[in-house]
């Protein structure tokens, strides 16, 4: 079994990161091979808006976002991983799920392999937990256009600075369980 974690944070180690390879760390340990791609490190540009991927040639945009549609097709489950900005995404999130658009037919339909899973990990300051469920709920409808099922959530709050997710160790152990049963 494949498991992707995609972070957006560019916060390298950052808090969503953290919680991101917690998640993978409980992955691994019931045997699942695991990647953790950090989305600034990439090269992702802004949809253009152009539709020429409804022409059946995909996206014209020449940078990183084949390859990583590529390495999503391949993987078995995605966990996404971003810090919380005034309620919602932060901007390098944007990018790669608007470019995800190129992966749809134009009445909205796919190719993409389907049967794929997906769990949320989410970390944001001030903001109560309940209160991410929007944003979960955002990401799980962007990604069923490409077949993916709800496999689990994952969010702390009061992560101000770099490390505080480490004052949380139970949400640790609560994001290295998800880990584990993304591969059951």
């Amino acid at each position: 079994m494949k498991i992707i974690g995609i972070a957006s944070s560019p916060r390298k180690g950052g808090n969503s990161q953290t919680l991101v390879e917690h998640v993978l760390s409980g992955a691994r340990e019931e045997g699942a091979e695991t990647e953790l791609i950090r989305l600034c490190e990439r090269n992702i540009q802004p949809c253009t808006g152009c539709n020429s991927c409804k022409s059946g040639n995909g996206c014209i945009i020449q940078d990183s976002m084949e390859d990583l549609c590529d390495t999503l097709a391949e993987a078995d489950v995605l966990v996404f991983g971003s810090p919380i900005y005034w309620s919602r995404l932060n901007a390098q999130a944007y990018p790669f799920i608007d470019r995800l658009y190129a992966l749809l037919k134009p009445d909205f339909s796919t190719d993409f392999p389907k049967g794929k899973k997906m769990a949320v990990a989410l970390t944001c300051g001030g903001m109560e937990e309940e209160q991410l469920n929007p944003v979960n709920d955002y990401l799980k409808f962007v990604f069923g256009f490409l077949g993916f099922t709800d496999a689990g959530f994952v969010c702390q709050n009061q992560c101000f600075l770099p490390d505080d997710l480490a004052k949380y160790p139970d949400k640790i152990k609560e994001a290295e369980q998800l880990g584990r049963t993304l591969v059951k």
